[in-house]
């Protein structure tokens, strides 16, 4: 990864947390000056990540707007990594398993290679590429239209495809998780794939960072109630727990985080 790519990550964390930067502390946390901060603070405010303010910026993102990959692909990595091996548990010799085009995704893929027998379907050619060199997992990989940046399949096509499939387990990934709105997405195009693969799976699980619980993106994949079960890296606040219970949503905490539910 780039130094740029770096520091916009880290901007990007501080927006995440304390939803304000100033480009001074900025520059002397990173050890640049205060005009590389500057530039950093415009091309994020260029795609919609924040708005420029004097001295510093504040977190102002449009629920549309969908980070680029190659920042989500490493943000969070150790929790997501965390969560793919605890999906691991929900995975069985012989089963037929979707695996979307998220970045929590592509980590359980990677869990998935020590299996023997699978058949692998997914809209991502991330995902699809780590089982090139495997000898006896299948994959299936939808066709469609390629979102240049993304990796990710999408349109008419690829919906057709899945609509003639039935799977045991669908991972899903998703933007946000809210008591209130069920699972959302930037993309309207994404969500309605991942809604239609949910209703052909016997189980819909979802992998979900606990950075994006109570938050609503543009796109609603479906209610809580479509969904099975939600891996994250710790325990929601009370009231996204209670609308998970009450919607029959079991929740799963990889162990090393505590509790395994």
């Amino acid at each position: 990864m780039s130094s740029s790519m770096k520091r916009k990550q880290i901007i990007q964390q501080h927006l995440e947390n304390d939803q304000t930067v100033q480009v001074n502390e900025l520059a002397q946390e990173l050890s640049v000056s205060e005009m590389t901060i500057r530039r950093d603070l415009s091309e994020l405010e260029r795609i919609g990540v924040l708005k420029r303010t004097h001295g510093g910026a504040i977190k102002e993102v449009s629920r549309s707007y969908e980070p680029p990959f190659s920042l989500r692909r490493s943000r969070h990595l150790e929790q997501k990594q965390l969560i793919a091996r605890e999906a691991v548990r929900f995975v069985t010799e012989g089963d037929t398993v979707v695996i979307d085009s998220g970045t929590s995704s592509i980590e359980l893929a990677k869990e998935l290679l020590s299996f023997t027998h699978l058949t692998v379907i997914t809209p991502s050619i991330h995902t699809a590429m780590l089982f090139t060199d495997h000898p006896t997992i299948e994959v299936l990989v939808s066709g469609g239209m390629l979102r240049t940046g993304e990796g990710s399949l999408v349109g008419d096509f690829t919906r057709h495809f899945f609509e003639q499939l039935y799977f045991d387990t669908f991972f899903l990934s998703a933007a946000a998780i809210s008591s209130e709105s069920g699972l959302t997405e930037y993309i309207q195009e994404d969500a309605a794939i991942k809604r239609m693969i949910a209703s052909h799976a016997k189980k819909t699980i979802a992998l979900i960072t606990s950075d994006k619980f109570e938050k609503t993106a543009f796109a609603r994949i479906c209610p809580l109630q479509d969904i099975d079960v939600v891996i994250s890296d710790r325990e929601p606040a009370a009231q996204l727990s209670a609308a998970l219970h009450s919607n029959h949503v079991e929740m799963s905490i990889p162990s090393q985080q505590g509790e395994n539910l």
